[in-house]
């Protein structure tokens, strides 16, 4: 007969191998549930985001419909009008005895006028913007900006422009354009630099101005330009990087990948 004795270890061995068993069978259980949990989240994100990217497009593909709308509107409704007014002017010029005097004036602020105008068509037009270089763009903009005299900028380049698709160009061009926007409404600057960097691995654009600056650390409300600047360069898989404090200006550097 089996002495119950010798029989208790093997109970004891039994149990904690059951024991062992069960906390297996239950990290198992766990890992895999933190796993699909993950995974669920993970998904969620990615759903989030495609939503977001997909609202923003839209809302740049609208941006950009209204820009070509007001760029076709000045080409063809107030150029013409400021064009008769200056034919009108010159035939009135030239029935005085003083050609020098108001109307000759009127005349030059009109032709200043048109030239303005002529240079906002040209940096709202999606087509004419995706026909140059972003260098060229870019270049345009800055004398665009020089011509109002509230804001002197000045462009540096280094390296070689690479080709980017239209698409892409386009986005880069309309955030640095929305960079300078936000200088000349907001900033108080005199001064603002463009220095652009062409390396091997992606597209560096530095914009600095002296302006009064604002609190980034401590900065809770963002404004909406700011948060434009930083949803467009996400959209096409670059950052932002947004330092400044108050006194001592701003600089936005935006890193971007060629694809």
């Amino acid at each position: 007969m089996p002495d119950p004795l010798n029989e208790i270890p093997l109970v004891i061995i039994t149990i904690m191998a059951m024991f062992i068993l069960l906390i297996a069978v239950g990290a198992f259980l766990i890992v895999r549930y933190q796993k699909k949990k993950f995974q669920y989240q993970q998904s969620i994100f990615e759903i989030q985001k495609e939503h977001e990217a997909a609202i923003l497009q839209s809302q740049l593909e609208i941006q950009e419909q209204t820009f070509e709308a007001i760029s076709q509107e000045i080409h063809d409704n107030v150029g013409q009008i400021l064009s008769l007014a200056k034919v009108q002017l010159n035939i009135a010029e030239s029935s005085l005895s003083d050609p020098k005097g108001v109307l000759a004036m009127a005349k030059e602020s009109i032709g200043r006028a048109m030239m303005d105008l002529r240079d906002i068509a040209k940096s709202l037009s999606s087509d004419r913007v995706s026909q140059m270089d972003l260098v060229q763009a870019i270049r345009q903009e800055t004398e665009r900006i020089n011509k109002t005299r509230f804001l002197v900028c000045t462009l540096e380049v280094t390296g070689e422009t690479p080709v980017l698709g239209a698409a892409r160009r386009l986005v880069v061009f309309r955030t640095v354009q929305e960079i300078l926007n936000n200088i000349l409404k907001h900033s108080g600057a005199s001064q603002a630099t463009i220095a652009i960097l062409f390396d091997q691995q992606q597209l560096q654009i530095q914009i600095t101005d002296n302006g009064k600056g604002f609190d980034a650390v401590n900065n809770t409300r963002n404004g909406l330009g700011l948060q434009n600047i930083t949803k467009r360069t996400a959209m096409i898989g670059g950052e932002a990087i947004i330092g400044s404090a108050i006194g001592k200006g701003t600089t936005i550097q935006l890193n971007i990948p060629y694809e």
